[in-house]
């Protein structure tokens, strides 16, 4: 009799666990689609935001939040300073002369998120000297495309103009500016000054004349025009897709992580 009173209190325990243990299950899941869907919505308009965009200015804003240190350098070793005349000038400051031996600058990568054309515009110069063996160069690296742009020692005052068309491919619509210096120690490792420069998107095709570079047309004739996606969609390259639900899978993660607690404390 004992015994079947306690297997029927048992039961009636379980049967009043198991509602809540659901009821929680339910809970969990369905704050995760919220937060998915939610991740979603912000991560898309921010890219509509950066499409609809038809100037991204390079030297705008807080230069370190839009700029970074590659290389040996740390963040304490470059600084970026307004001048008058709205350029920027980039300074290195390393007393080691290992640092150079590695590829070493500052960064800036741009999302070229709509189908099209885009010109790049800007100057500039930096302090070189070719006898002592310091130097410093602009890249400009799209998908498989690199333009180099070597700094000379010339009179003062004058620096290395920029002016091309770009159209990116694709599959990974993002451009990155950098700056690499070498060769140099001490406050003045590095030295450089940015001025004007930006990136619009144009309508229509560049001037026939103007230096272009097609990388889409290039895609296309190694992958076939079949695939690719239709005009004025929102495009992301692979180097922005790491990041796009990242603090949502973290949260999801951790609800799992409290279901499958409760689900054995509930057991």
């Amino acid at each position: 009799m004992d015994r079947d009173w306690r297997v029927g209190l048992n039961m009636t325990q379980c049967g009043s666990r198991n509602p809540f243990a659901h009821a929680l299950i339910a809970a969990a899941v369905a704050t995760a689609a919220i937060i998915c869907g939610l991740s979603y919505l912000a991560d898309r308009s921010c890219c509509e935001k950066a499409a609809s965009s038809s100037e991204i200015d390079l030297l705008a804003g807080n230069l370190t939040d839009h700029w970074s240190v590659y290389g040996a350098l740390s963040a304490t070793q470059v600084s970026f300073n307004r001048i008058d005349d709205g350029s920027v000038e980039v300074r290195i400051r390393a007393d080691d002369p290992s640092w150079s031996t590695a590829n070493s600058g500052v960064s800036y990568t741009a999302g070229l998120f709509v189908p099209g054309w885009y010109e790049f515009t800007g100057e500039f110069k930096a302090d070189v000297n070719d006898s002592q063996g310091i130097g410093a160069q602009l890249e400009v690296h799209s998908s498989r495309w690199r333009l180099i742009t070597k700094a000379h020692s010339r009179r003062k005052g004058r620096g290395e103009k920029i002016n091309f068309y770009l159209r990116p491919s694709y599959s990974d619509p993002v451009a990155e500016i950098s700056c690499r210096f070498w060769g140099g120690t001490g406050d003045s490792a590095g030295k450089a000054v940015f001025r004007n420069m930006r990136i619009v998107r144009i309508a229509g095709s560049p001037p026939p004349k103007a230096p272009h570079f097609d990388l889409a047309e290039q895609e296309e004739a190694r992958l076939g025009k079949s695939w690719h996606p239709r005009e004025g969609n929102i495009l992301l390259g692979r180097r922005t897709r790491p990041g796009r639900f990242r603090g949502a899978a973290v949260t999801v993660l951790l609800l799992g992580m409290i279901v499958g607690i409760s689900w054995r404390l509930l057991a």
